[in-house]
């Protein structure tokens, strides 16, 4: 019966439903430590993380396989259309019958995270291994409600915070309970209640087992990407220290670079995903490797610095392969550069502490962890030097958005710095011979709730 009990939980794993509205009595079915250890194996990848909607509208890639002439001089106008054109005036409500990113976020919430929680207090095992798989839990639960608020709500803003719409925070799986909506204050809120609880069981290890598992650094990691949210950088910069004590590794990628013509240089051509030493908490989305097409102003408008890692492995025929969108000049990405797309690095970390540190007035400190990164990701290096805020925070958006490029990841940061309005970044680009804008006060920054949640929960109205 143990075994039939562990294999309805993992088939519950794996359906769709409305997790914001009812949820199966899946903690029922816990039955032992054992089956606590399994499910808090989960392996962290799918469509949960899959953030490419995200990065095609920060212009970081084109959809899959979409003739870019043919989307924009034709009729049809879907989500593909609207994140090209930055059209305000399409229903994307309409177009959003379903979402996986949704669905899969809240799935881990009530499958995973919250039957730890739950049941971690319940089963019968031993104590000090029971505290640190409900840490887990904990810690979980505020990573995913974390995605959630920063796609379907708008970024924080203390002045509005508690009566702008948020989403529901799930922290149980009671049948038939309908899960509110409440505002990003509450939101907010309870992640860090969720956190500061997790932290206090002392039972997380510095690190843990595997890269899909929680530890200590996770918690202060996610915390710090949350105060940072709130703009309490000084709150951040405490919690973004603790982890980078317990990890501050930066993945040297010279090393996937071709060797220059005549050079005896390695080439080690690929670099690995789950078990980079980067690596804080790895999540990924299955589908986001290996097609990926890099957009008109990266290649054309010289984005990248030169010898740029980025920029060198696409001018090499090992990634190249013929462009599927039908524009000129834009090679199609096909390599071995794959990003931990939901989960988080040390070079994540690194960009927050440095963000940090400029809000702080540490110019030089803030330039020397950015130039950290920078000389890992480029051949020949050069290191840049900043003389204020305005210009040390223009280098570390471009080192991000080439650091996180194709993980949707910029997506948070650019909403974030939009609504604060300090450091604003506009989205602009130029597709036959048109130009395209977002500005950082348009609705598109906050994405529908799904038809196929708001019609078993009605609080959940839309937040733009």
């Amino acid at each position: 019966m143990k075994w039939l009990a562990i294999i309805f939980l993992v088939l519950s794993l794996s359906a769709c439903n409305k997790y914001t509205d009812i949820t199966p009595k899946g903690k029922a079915l816990i039955l032992t430590q054992a089956d606590l250890e399994l499910l808090a194996n989960k392996q962290y990848s799918g469509s949960a993380f899959e953030f490419r909607a995200m990065s095609i509208l920060i212009n970081e890639q084109y959809p899959q396989a979409v003739n870019i002439s043919n989307l924009i001089n034709g009729t049809v106008r879907n989500l593909n259309y609207t994140l090209i054109t930055y059209d305000e005036s399409i229903d994307r409500f309409a177009l959003a019958v379903t979402d996986g990113t949704y669905d899969g976020l809240y799935s881990i919430i009530t499958n995973v995270a919250s039957t730890l929680v739950d049941k971690s207090d319940e089963v019968s095992g031993n104590p000090q291994a029971l505290k640190q798989l409900k840490a887990e839990g904990l810690v979980i639960r505020a990573f995913m409600h974390y995605y959630l608020v920063n796609i379907y709500a708008k970024a924080f803003d203390p002045a509005t915070a508690a009566t702008d719409g948020g989403v529901p925070y799930v922290t149980d799986m009671e049948f038939g309970k309908v899960n509110e909506k409440v505002s990003v204050k509450a939101v907010y809120e309870n992640m860090l209640a969720d956190l500061d609880a997790a932290i206090a069981l002392n039972s997380l290890p510095d690190r843990p087992k595997n890269n899909m598992r929680v530890g200590k650094g996770l918690a202060y990691a996610v915390k710090a990407k949350i105060l940072m949210a709130m703009r309490d950088y000084a709150g951040a910069l405490e919690a973004v220290n603790v982890t980078l004590a317990l990890n501050s590794t930066l993945e040297d990628h010279r090393p996937l670079l071709p060797p220059p013509i005549g050079t005896s240089k390695p080439f080690a051509g690929f670099r690995t995903g789950l078990t980079s030493p980067d690596n804080i908490f790895y999540a990924y989305s299955a589908s986001s490797w290996p097609f990926l097409v890099s957009p008109t102003y990266e290649i054309i408008n010289n984005f990248y610095e030169p010898g740029n890692i980025f920029k060198n492995l696409l001018g090499t025929q090992v990634y190249v392969r013929t462009n599927n969108v039908g524009l000129t000049d834009i090679p199609e990405f096909n390599g071995g550069y794959p990003q931990n797309t939901g989960g988080i690095t040390t070079s994540d970390l690194y960009l927050v502490k440095a963000e940090c540190l400029i809000r702080g007035g540490q110019i030089s400190a803030a330039l020397e962890l950015i130039n950290q990164i920078r000389m890992r990701r480029m051949y020949p290096y050069t290191a840049v030097t900043a003389a204020n805020d305005v210009d040390a925070m223009a280098i570390l958006q471009k080192t991000a958005r080439i650091e996180l490029l194709y993980s949707g990841k910029s997506f948070f940061d650019i909403k974030r710095w939009n609504r604060e309005g300090k450091y604003p970044v506009t989205m602009q680009k130029v597709l036959l011979s048109k130009t395209y804008t977002l500005s950082p006060t348009s609705p598109l920054w906050v994405f529908p709730f799904p038809q196929s949640a708001t019609q078993f929960n009605t609080t959940l109205t839309q937040n733009y």
